[in-house]
C-alpha cells in the first residue's frame, strides 16, 4: 500500500522483510484477527514487517532472505509502524485485507491469463507489423500501437478501481479521518525514504543507524507545517502507467481533498509500533539484512499480484 502512484516491483525492503509470529506480536496479529472479522475474510497467513514505506498483500509465495513464506501474506511497512496511531493502523490492514476478500491478491486468476493472452497477442502482432513491407507496416503500426496504448490503460483502470475499493472499506472500518492521515503519512513516508536511499544511506551505514526510525523522524519534522509541502499531490511524472491513483484522486473518490486530510494529520500519541514490541530491535536487524541486500545487487524477491498500497 502506497499513497504514491508506484511501479509494480518488489523492492530490496521486500526481499529483507521480517516475518512476525502470533507469539512474537499477539498485539498485533489480535487487531489483525479484528479486521478480518469486521470485514468477513480469512486472517493471513504471515505478517511480514519491512523496512521500507510500503505494505502490500500477496498470496504468491514471497522469497525473504533465509527462507520463503506461502499462503495470504500481509506486509507491514516499519516506517509507518512508528508513525501511525492504532486507528490509522486498522485502516491500513483493512486495506490490505480487503485485497484479499476481493480475490485481487490470487496469482494468476483467470482474469490475469485473459488480460496476458491479449497482452501477448499485441506484442506478437506488433512484432510481426515491424517484418512486412514498408507500405503495409506503415499502415498497421499505428493500429498496433493504439491497441498497445489502450490495452495498458485498461489494465490500470482495473488496477485503480481495485483500490479505490479497497480505500472505501478501510474508511468504512476504521473512519474517514484515520485513512486521510494514513495517506498523507504514507505519501511523505515515501517521498523522505526515497531521498534517504539515494542520498544518505552510505552515510547512515556508517554511522550504523536504523533506517526506520531515521525515516520516522525526518519524516514528523515534516507534521510541523500548516500546509502540506507543495509537492505532496504532485505526480513524479507528467505522464505514465501506474499501479495506485495518486493521493488527491484517492481522497477525493471519499470526499476529503488534500487540506483536509493535512488537518487531519498529527503525530500519533500512542504509536502502533507498541503492537509490535522490540521494534528498535527489529529496526535494527532488518537495516542489517537491507544493507546486506543492497551490497548483494538487485533483490531476488519475488512475488506475483501484490496489492500494495496504500498499499
Amino acid at each position: 500500500m502506497t499513497s504514491a502512484p508506484t511501479h509494480a516491483g518488489l523492492p530490496d525492503e521486500i526481499g529483507s522483510a521480517l516475518p512476525v509470529t502470533r507469539t512474537q506480536a499477539p498485539a498485533l496479529w489480535a487487531l489483525v484477527d479484528e479486521v478480518a472479522r469486521r470485514l468477513g475474510t480469512t486472517p493471513p497467513d504471515n505478517v511480514l514487517i519491512a523496512l521500507g514505506p510500503l505494505s502490500f498483500g500477496t498470496e504468491s509465495p514471497v522469497r525473504l532472505v533465509d527462507t520463503t513464506v506461502t499462503g495470504r501474506t500481509l506486509g507491514l511497512s516499519l516506517v509507518l509502524l512508528y508513525l501511525l496511531d492504532e486507528d490509522e493502523l486498522r485502516a491500513l490492514i483493512a486495506h490490505e485485507l480487503d485485497h484479499f476478500r476481493r480475490q485481487d491478491t490470487r496469482p494468476k486468476r483467470l482474469e490475469t491469463l485473459f488480460t496476458d493472452c491479449i497482452g501477448t497477442a499485441l506484442l506478437v502482432v506488433a512484432t510481426v507489423t515491424v517484418r512486412l513491407p514498408d507500405p503495409i507496416c506503415a499502415l498497421l503500426r499505428p493500429l498496433v500501437r493504439f491497441g498497445l496504448t489502450r490495452f495498458a490503460f485498461w489494465q490500470q483502470a482495473r488496477r485503480f478501481e481495485r483500490e479505490l475499493l479497497a480505500d472505501r472499506a478501510a474508511a468504512e472500518l476504521a473512519g474517514t479521518a484515520a485513512w486521510a492521515s494514513l495517506l498523507v503519512k504514507s505519501a511523505l513516508v515515501t517521498a523522505v525514504w526515497s531521498v534517504v536511499e539515494s542520498e544518505f544511506l552510505r552515510d547512515l551505514a556508517k554511522q550504523a543507524l536504523p533506517l526506520g526510525a531515521v525515516v520516522a523522524r525526518a519524516t514528523r519534522e515534516l507534521f510541523a507545517g500548516s500546509d502540506p509541502p507543495d509537492w505532496l499531490g504532485q505526480p513524479d511524472q507528467p505522464s505514465g502507467l501506474w499501479t495506485h491513483p495518486d493521493i488527491v484522486e484517492r481522497l477525493a473518490a471519499l470526499g476529503c481533498d488534500l487540506s483536509q486530510a493535512w488537518a487531519r494529520t498529527w503525530a500519533a500519541t500512542r504509536s502502533a509500533a507498541q503492537l509490535v514490541g522490540q521494534l528498535r530491535a527489529i529496526d535494527e536487524q532488518l537495516t542489517d539484512r537491507f544493507l546486506r541486500q543492497r551490497e548483494k545487487g538487485p533483490s531476488d524477491a519475488s512475488t506475483t499480484e501484490t496489492q500494495d498500497t496504500l498499499g
